[in-house]
């Protein structure tokens, strides 16, 4: 089971330092490189003094944790976190980001809101913008830095001119909280929903060319644009007595208005049932310790060039975390075989399964931890690392077992030895007695458990030492007549023969044993690999056809309101994804889009094994086209 982790109390992700500087604190990233749980990260942005915190607080499932302050003072500065075990979603963390208030007149610089936004926008799977009141066009305008997320955020290094509708499918989504509520949620004398009172505020007025209106519609038209999933929620007073809302986070619930309790509750409902895990480019499930390379890495590029680039920060982050899933795997690997490996085994079979089995657990281990992988360039390193630790373990299994038999030939052959040192066989009839002896220590040997694959090479290595010794006793034995002498030498010489011709076809056994191995290695390697890629394709496909989806509304819904020129530009945007959506589709329907990955798998079984390069590359264009058959299905 993957770990997480509880904390009792939330600390500060990132600093906001007195010169205006943000950088991450390393008691928080040490607290998240410790989470290895799927992560769904909630931050909340809004004008300081809005009451932000007790959403938080609500969220966290406490009454008390984030800082909520009771005076005109922003309390909150930077980003603060706070991790919990989520309540719906069994083995994974919420992560809460508390942001420094947007707005904050002693701090008085707008450049800081637009990279505490924008550090928002690029960590939580669910953004809440919380604000008191009504949603009017002042509290529009507070909105207006959304216009300059594509300043700040770029989703590619190089110049791209799907940018905008790029961005949506990777932004969270968006939640409206209105505090202090106090309107009834009619429109046009009808009762409407909270999400409809948001899309009527959304609004645009038309003709669009006049300065008044293009001010108008500005924030509206970022918002409804990078946002296309969004949902509002408004709140009631908690209290209408002063002195409870100033001191919310000793009140219990019951001394609050029930509607606001309620709400409360259904927000928090909301977002532990839709708020996803993080995601970003080349990361489906993003966890604990990710998040925290992320985390630095965006507020590095924001605080030093004021542009995060997702492309780049991810193929930063990638390097790091594919070097340290490769590590980290193989001393899985490592530590498990030294765990379950009890030396020397009694057949290479034994080794090789035990090894294949640690193997398969690594690699899923380095497949869950490794993400972005160019060229399987660290899934190949990972092949090789293991390839040759297995070779190490194949070699200290057959030392073992080579030390384990000559032990046993020393303590069993120690009374032939003495007699030969004392010249005992060299009598009459002495090469009989020799033989005698000699084969009563084979077959004592052979009766002996435990002594591992190098059984026979030992025994055989030690026999063959004995024939020089043989042949004198047989030259000295003069109850034999030198036929019979011819045809024991025949026979001593024979027997060595077979000696040599059964070493010869155990090392080929052994050698195509390990080449057997290897090309299982392989398959396991494509396997996985090629469901991996199968699980991103699919997650592409459906986050795709999520952001057409959304563009289609917001088509339908400019078009019905007679903006044309918003309508056309959703057109082209749905046609530019309809485009990719097919170029996914078209890849996902070929066999051929595995052809790389058979190409880098056959390079490695080449430089690894070059005598199986034929072998296995049948081997493995066969598991391209069984894998490719069982995702049509």
């Amino acid at each position: 089971m993957d770990s997480g982790i509880t904390m009792k109390a939330p600390v500060c992700l990132i600093n906001n330092t007195p010169e205006g500087k943000l950088e991450t604190n390393p008691e928080a990233i040490d607290i998240l490189s410790k989470i290895k749980q799927p992560v769904v990260v909630v931050a909340i942005v809004g004008l300081y003094r809005t009451g932000k915190s007790y959403l938080m607080n609500k969220l966290a499932g406490e009454q008390r944790g984030f800082n909520l302050g009771y005076n005109v003072q922003a309390e909150t500065k930077g980003i603060w976190m706070w991790c919990r075990p989520h309540p719906t979603k069994v083995n994974h963390t919420l992560v809460l980001l508390d942001t420094e208030g947007l707005g904050d007149v002693e701090k008085g610089d707008i450049n800081n809101d637009i990279r505490i936004f924008c550090l928002a926008v690029l960590l939580s799977s669910a953004l809440v913008y919380n604000s008191k009141g009504t949603i009017d066009q002042d509290a529009l305008n507070k909105l207006k830095f959304v216009g300059e997320l594509t300043e700040l955020i770029k989703v590619k290094s190089k110049d791209n001119d799907d940018e905008e509708a790029e961005l949506s499918v990777h932004f969270p989504i968006f939640i409206w909280a209105v505090r202090d509520f106090t309107l009834g949620l009619v429109i046009d004398g009808k009762e409407v929903t909270e999400d409809d009172y948001l899309e009527n505020a959304l609004k645009l007025k038309t003709p669009e060319k006049t300065i008044k209106n293009e001010e108008f519609n500005k924030p509206r038209k970022y918002l409804r644009m990078y946002f296309g999933s969004r949902k509002c929620f408004v709140f009631d007073l908690p209290s209408a007595d002063k002195e409870v809302l100033q001191k919310m986070e000793e009140v219990p619930e019951k001394d609050l208005k029930p509607d606001f309790v309620a709400q409360s509750k259904k927000f928090c409902d909301y977002i532990f049932d839709k708020a996803e895990v993080k995601r970003v480019i080349g990361i489906p499930k993003v966890t604990g310790d990710k998040f925290a390379k992320l985390a630095e890495t965006y507020t590095v590029a924001i605080s030093s060039t004021n542009v995060a680039c997702m492309e780049d920060v991810v193929l930063s982050v990638s390097e790091t975390e594919n070097k340290a899933a490769v590590q980290e795997a193989i001393q899985y690997y490592e530590n498990k075989m030294m765990e379950n490996a009890v030396f020397p085994t009694e057949t290479l079979d034994q080794i090789l399964n035990l090894s294949r089995q640690c193997e398969n657990e690594a690699l899923e281990m380095f497949m869950k931890k490794s993400f972005k992988d160019e060229d399987q360039k660290f899934q190949n390193q990972f092949i090789d690392l293991i390839q040759k630790k297995k070779e190490d373990f194949c070699k200290m299994n057959e030392t073992k077992s080579w030390e384990c038999c000559e032990n046993l030939i020393e303590k069993l052959s120690a009374e032939f030895e003495k007699a030969l040192s004392e010249g005992t066989y060299s009598v009459l009839g002495g090469h009989k007695k020799f033989k005698q002896d000699l084969k009563t220590i084979k077959e004592t040997y052979k009766k002996e458990p435990g002594k591992g694959l190098q059984a026979e090479a030992v025994l055989k290595d030690y026999l063959m030492s004995k024939k020089s010794i043989e042949t004198n006793i047989l030259k000295g034995d003069e109850a034999l007549t030198e036929k019979e002498k011819e045809i024991e030498e025949e026979k001593a010489t024979k027997k060595i023969e077979e000696i040599k011709s059964q070493m010869t076809q155990l090392k080929e056994s052994q050698r195509k044993q390990k080449e057997d191995d290897q090309v299982k290695t392989m398959t396991q390697n494509m396997n996985q690999l090629m469901e991996k890629m199968d699980e991103e394709r699919r997650f592409m496909k459906s986050q795709l056809e999520r952001i057409i989806d959304e563009k289609n509304r917001e088509l339908q819904t400019y078009s019905n309101q007679g903006s044309q020129q918003q309508a056309n530009m959703y057109q082209a945007q749905i046609e530019d994804l309809k485009k990719k959506k097919d170029e996914l589709k078209d890849e996902m329907n070929d066999s051929n889009s595995y052809l790389p990955v058979i190409e880098t798998f056959k390079k490695v079984t080449c430089a690894i094994a070059p005598s199986l390069i034929e072998m296995a590359g049948d081997i493995i264009k066969k598991i391209a086209t069984r894998k490719w058959k069982e995702y049509q299905q």
